[in-house]
């Protein structure tokens, strides 16, 4: 057969194929991927029985079937949020369809929206008055007392009737101990097994109660009889994982998932949690490995993209991170825990703004979201904003008080500088709830000292050193008032006394360099920071202690070389690098001054020290102009009171000719330093190209009258010679 000829079969075969294809007709196509979706369906291979059914829905996307069975599958495959839009469609175009309103009413029972829970199991109840799903649900649904007593009459009503029901009595359990009535709930699930032994619910249910009484050896032997009864891809299995898990027992719970993948690979809740235990061991690879799994089944795993984004922040990945939680919110936008992630990312980013705008969001979704609050309100605290902090808090402190939510209360009176009172009544909360924890006198104590009390003050640092002799901020206070006092000699005894009781605490010991430092005694505090070293490595203070003095005693290499040491005790942390680059500038080494500074804006690019230092350094070295102001723009941003970056921008506006906006800058800037010469100069040369001659002239001799040289002494000079 000639060549040409080949290929000619080749074409009238493919034209063939296509033309039977297309003699398909579209009820055809439909009917066809129904039936594939059903034989899926029926061998449990729910993720082929949804593109199936999902195909056929592209013919006829009212077909009741399809959508129903859509529905079902993602139930099955306890994708809640998935199954729940699928499922309402299908209860309109089946609206007798009780399958569905209870799958309905069992998706609003786990979010919690016990109304449309309730509704559910009483519209099936009307149409057949013993359905047992239905009271199982109308039971899981009751809180209010007269709920439950309806329950109860419905459910003991349908027991006399359907004795060999195990459900019913596992349903009853729940309500007898809404009631109180411990003795009652447990005869009842005894009795459930009795009746049925190989019913798994009345099984796992049992083990519950045991564990909510903390018999955990009665709670195995029936968590491990329920998985045995259950197929391999089965919530029993997972619950016995999890009990093995909170029993300390990893190895056991991964090899009872592992086996779970292998025998039932599309069981997707097996490798989520497989990849939840990778993800709390720090074992990022095995965890991603899991989320492929799952992802390549399942693309839009809402789970998978949360528990992928969170290694990606662990490895501060944060574009990838913010990608997979940005891919979470746009198929759920109202997915509260995606948009904490987010503002955690953005924070890690240095992007506070943005971080709390998106707390604000999560606030907005999901009201009871107090970890979101708690973090808002620190967040608001530290840029300031301290009475949307307060009115947040006090909120959050009569539905969900916790000792963090106090502390934070707390920590706003102290800085609304009016309040100090209701500081220490937040505080007593904490000692109240925890009287073992140091925090709470310690916290109490601060605040007898805004309220001018020092003497009962000082006894609150005692106390909490008592319970925490290593906990050296209440030690570090004591040595404050000491010297506020003007009694070094107390504050050094007082360490050292601390000291001997946490021999191998590095904090005290830095706490004993500082204290030396105070005294002038520059020697003992260099052996006081380097023993804190030796104590504890990762403190990066200590590093830049010792490099203070040894900068100040003219040891410039000696004091680079701690803050190196520095940098490497604690990689991820910008400080260190941003005084590097500090140190290298002032020793004149400007490549490597960049250099540090473009590293700490590397691990932060909203680190406003570091942006403002290189802003200055491109500046003035001849650099990118542009860049610089962006950088002292950025830097303001994030600090806008910082009278140093204030005068950054104001400089950079000022030589770029933008004068009336440089003055600005320069005002608020001097008048926060006003001893500072070189803010003064420059706030006199804008006030000169402004036209102001009075505020240039009074800068400018300032300036010019200073004791020290710096850049553009001679130029206030010749400045003020100009003036009238």
């Amino acid at each position: 057969m000639s060549q040409v000829l080949r290929v000619s079969m080749v074409l009238l075969l493919a034209l063939v194929t296509v033309g039977s294809g297309c003699a398909r007709s579209p009820e055809a196509k439909k009917t066809r991927h129904l039936e594939r979706g059903d034989k899926y369906f029926a061998r449990q291979q729910y993720r082929e029985a949804i593109i199936e059914y999902r195909n056929a829905l592209r013919y006829e996307d009212t077909n009741a079937r399809a959508t129903r069975q859509v529905g079902l599958a993602y139930y099955n495959q306890r994708e809640l949020a998935h199954a729940y839009p699928f499922l309402l469609k299908a209860k309109e175009l089946e609206p007798g369809n009780l399958e569905v309103h209870l799958l309905l009413g069992a998706i609003g029972l786990a979010r919690g929206q016990l109304k449309d829970a309730t509704l559910e199991a009483r519209f099936v109840l009307e149409k057949d008055p013993r359905h047992v799903e239905a009271l199982f649900l109308l039971a899981g649904a009751a809180r209010l007392p007269e709920e439950v007593a309806d329950a109860v009459i419905r459910l003991e009503a349908a027991q006399r009737e359907l004795k060999d029901k195990a459900t019913l009595d596992v349903a009853l359990s729940r309500l007898y101990l809404l009631m109180g009535d411990a003795v009652g709930a447990e005869r009842a699930l005894q009795w459930a097994v009795t009746k049925e032994p190989k019913a798994v619910e009345a099984r796992m249910t049992l083990a519950d109660f045991y564990m909510s009484k903390r018999d955990t050896v009665r709670a195995e032997q029936e968590y491990k009889a329920a998985a045995e009864l259950a197929p391999p891809g089965s919530p029993a299995r997972i619950r016995f994982a999890d009990f093995q898990l909170l029993q300390q027992k990893p190895d056991e719970a991964r090899r009872m998932l592992d086996e779970i993948t292998q025998k039932a690979p599309d069981y997707l809740l097996a490798w989520r949690r497989l990849a939840e235990i990778a993800l709390k061991e720090h074992r990022y690879d095995d965890c991603l490995k899991a989320t492929r799994v799952i992802l390549d089944k399942n693309p839009s795993d809402f789970d998978a993209l949360l528990i992928a984004g969170q290694v990606h922040m662990a490895r501060r990945e944060s574009d990838r991170a913010i990608q997979m939680f940005q891919t979470v919110l746009k198929l759920e936008p109202q997915l509260a825990p995606a948009r904490y992630l987010l503002a955690l990312t953005n924070l890690q980013m240095g992007n506070v703004q943005q971080a709390r705008t998106e707390l604000k969001e999560v606030i907005t979704v999901a009201p009871n979201f107090a970890d979101a609050t708690l973090l808002l309100a620190q967040l608001n605290l530290q840029v300031g904003a301290v009475q949307p902090a307060i009115e947040a808090l006090e909120k959050l402190v009569v539905t969900q008080p916790s000792l963090r939510a106090w502390e934070l209360l707390g920590t706003a009176y102290l800085m609304t500088k009016r309040e100090p009172g209701k500081a220490a009544e937040a505080f007593r909360k904490i000692m109240a709830a925890a009287p073992k924890d140091p925090r709470g006198p310690y916290l109490f104590g601060i605040a007898l000292v805004a309220q001018g009390r020092q003497p009962e003050a000082a006894r609150e640092f005692e106390a909490s050193l008592a319970l925490a002799p290593d906990f050296a901020e209440p030690m570090a206070r004591l040595v404050g008032l000491a010297l506020a006092d003007k009694k070094p000699d107390v504050a050094l005894e007082r360490v050292k006394r601390q000291i001997a009781l946490a021999p191998t605490s590095g904090a005290l010991y830095q706490l004993l360099g500082s204290v030396y430092e105070a005294r002038g005694e520059k020697g003992w505090a260099e052996q006081a920071y380097a023993k804190a070293l030796e104590l504890d490595p990762q403190l990066v203070s200590p590093y830049v202690r010792l490099a203070v003095l040894y900068d100040g005693s003219g040891k410039q290499d000696q004091a680079l070389k701690k803050l190196a040491e520095a940098v490497k005790a604690s990689p991820r942390d910008p400080l260190p690098l941003t005084l590097l680059g500090a140190a290298y500038e002032r020793k004149g080494n400007m490549p490597k001054a960049r250099d540090a500074y473009e590293k700490a804006l590397a691990l932060n690019p909203r680190f406003a020290a570091a942006a403002n230092n290189l802003a200055w350094l491109l500046s003035e070295t001849g650099g990118n102009k542009d860049k610089a102001l962006q950088l002292a723009q950025r830097a303001k941003e994030v600090a806008p009171d910082e009278p140093h970056i204030s005068d950054t921008l104001g400089w950079i506006l000022y030589k770029r000719g933008v004068y009336q906006q440089a003055l600005s800058m320069l005002r608020d800037s001097a008048r926060k330093l006003p001893d500072n010469p070189e803010i003064q100069y420059h706030l006199g040369m804008a006030a000169f190209m402004t036209g102001d001659a009075q505020t240039s002239r009074r800068a400018l001799e300032m300036a010019a009258n200073s004791p020290g040289q710096f850049t553009g002494k001679d130029e206030a000079r010749k400045v003020l010679a100009r003036l009238p």
